[in-house]
C-alpha cells in the first residue's frame, strides 16, 4: 500500500514562532501551523523550532514538537539548520511533505517541499538588508523555488512578481492571504479613554506599526507628520510600535531635530494585548512602507475600526481593496495631505471604519489554512501518482 494512503506526515518549519518577538513571518507560521493541526486531525503534524518554544497554547494531540540545532539566526547557520538538521529529522519521522514559510527552503530535503516566499524586497530593495542576508536571499532563492514542488505567497501582486523575476511557471503558485487574529476588533470607548491616557495623556493620536526597517519607511512618515502639524492646528501625537530589525543611522538625527519630538512616541514592541488595544485605540493607522507582499497592520486596523491611512504601492491597494486612504509613499506632502483631510471629516472617517469593518471580513486564519491544505492534498496526490 502507498505511503500516502496511510495517515500523511507533514514537517512545519516554525522557527519564526517566537512569543514575543514575532513578526509578519512568524505570525504566519504560527496561524497556519496551528490551524491546520486544529482543522485536520487525520493528519500528523511535526513542527520544527530551532530553540525551546514558550508556546502559551495547548498543542494539538496530533503535534509532535522537535527542536532542531543550532538556533539559525545567520545565514551561516541557515546551511547547517536547513541543510542538515531538517533532512535528517524528515527522514527520522518519514515525512511525505516538508512546509517551510519563511522565504527558504531545505534544498536537502528527500521528500516533497512546499515553500512560501512572502515578497521579493531582495531584489528591489536590496541595500534595505545587511549585504550577508540580501546575498543569500538573491543567491539562494531561485534554487529554493526549483526545489518546492508548490510554493505559495500571500498576494496577487507577490505571485506576479515571482513569475516576473524567476520565470516560474503559473500553475506553480498558490496565494494564501494573512489571516486578522481575534485579539483585533473594534473596542469600547472606555479601553480607547485609558490607553489614550496612558500613552498620549488622552489624546488622540496616529499610530505606526511595523518592525523599525528602512522599508517601512518611518522616517518619510514622521516627515509628513512634521508637516501636517504645520499646516494644521491638529495637535495628535504620532506613536510607534515595533521593534528595531536593522539599524537606521538616520532615524536618530531626524527625531532629534524635530520640532514635535516631545509628541512622537515609541511603545517597542507590545504583545498581543496591548498591540490590541494600541490599535483599536488610534485615531488612525499610517503605513506608507515602501514595499510589501501583503501588509498585515492594514487588516487588523480594518478590523479594529481604525481607518487607514496607506501606501499607494506594490500589494497594499489590493490587501486595502478600496478600504483605505491611499497616498504616494515618497510624497511627505501627499500623505500629510491625507492625514489632513481625515483629521477635518469626521464623516470620511466613519465612512472608512465602516468600509474597512466589511473589508476585514475577508481575511480569515482558518480560511488561509483551508486553502493550504488544498495545495497540501494536491502535493499528496501527485506523490502518489509519481510514486
Amino acid at each position: 500500500m502507498n505511503r500516502t494512503e496511510h495517515k500523511p506526515v507533514i514537517a512545519i518549519n516554525t522557527r519564526h514562532w517566537i512569543p514575543g518577538r514575532m513578526e509578519g513571518i512568524g505570525r504566519f507560521e504560527m496561524n497556519i501551523a496551528t490551524e491546520l493541526s486544529r482543522l485536520h486531525p487525520e493528519a500528523e503534524f511535526h513542527w520544527f523550532f530551532d530553540r525551546r518554544p514558550k508556546l502559551d497554547m495547548a498543542v494539538p494531540e496530533n503535534v509532535k514538537i522537535h527542536v532542531l540545532f543550532p538556533p539559525a539566526r545567520h545565514p551561516r547557520l541557515y546551511y547547517i539548520w536547513y541543510e542538515w538538521s531538517v533532512p535528517m529529522m524528515l527522514k527520522k519521522i518519514k515525512a511525505d511533505i516538508f512546509i517551510s514559510a519563511d522565504n527558504i527552503n531545505s534544498l536537502k530535503a528527500h521528500c516533497p517541499t512546499i515553500t512560501a516566499i512572502h515578497d521579493l524586497n531582495f531584489v528591489h530593495y536590496p541595500y534595505d538588508l545587511p549585504l550577508t542576508y540580501s546575498s543569500y536571499y538573491n543567491t539562494k532563492t531561485s534554487r529554493f523555488i526549483s526545489k518546492a514542488i508548490k510554493v505559495i505567497t500571500v498576494s496577487e501582486f507577490s505571485r506576479n512578481d515571482i513569475i516576473e523575476q524567476y520565470k516560474t511557471p503559473e500553475n506553480k503558485i498558490h496565494v494564501v492571504y494573512n489571516g486578522v487574529a481575534s485579539h483585533f476588533a473594534p473596542l469600547n470607548s472606555w479601553v480607547i479613554s485609558e490607553t489614550r491616557f496612558k500613552l498620549t495623556s488622552g489624546k488622540p493620536y496616529f499610530f505606526v506599526l511595523g518592525s523599525i526597517h528602512p522599508r517601512k519607511n518611518l522616517a518619510k512618515t514622521i516627515e509628513a507628520y512634521t508637516l501636517f502639524r504645520k499646516q494644521t492646528n491638529c495637535d495628535y501625537p504620532l506613536v510607534v510600535s515595533g521593534r528595531e530589525l536593522f539599524l537606521n543611522k538616520n532615524l536618530g538625527n531626524i527625531l532629534n531635530n524635530n520640532p514635535y519630538r516631545k509628541d512622537i512616541v515609541f511603545t517597542g514592541y507590545l504583545d498581543n494585548k496591548a498591540l490590541g488595544e494600541t490599535l483599536g485605540s488610534a485615531f488612525a493607522l499610517l503605513y506608507m512602507s515602501v514595499f510589501e507582499g501583503f501588509g498585515v497592520p492594514v487588516i487588523e486596523a480594518f478590523a479594529s475600526c481604525v481607518p487607514v491611512v496607506a501606501s499607494d504601492v506594490s500589494s497594499i491597494p489590493e490587501v486595502a481593496g478600496g478600504a483605505a486612504m491611499l497616498a504616494n509613499p515618497h510624497d511627505a506632502g501627499e500623505v500629510a495631505d491625507a492625514m489632513k483631510k481625515l483629521s477635518e471629516d469626521e464623516q470620511l472617517r466613519i465612512s472608512l471604519c465602516e468600509k474597512g469593518l466589511k473589508r476585514a471580513t475577508a481575511f480569515s486564519w482558518k480560511e488561509s489554512a483551508e486553502r493550504f491544505w488544498k495545495v497540501i492534498q494536491e502535493v499528496l496526490a501527485e506523490t502518489k501518482i509519481k510514486s
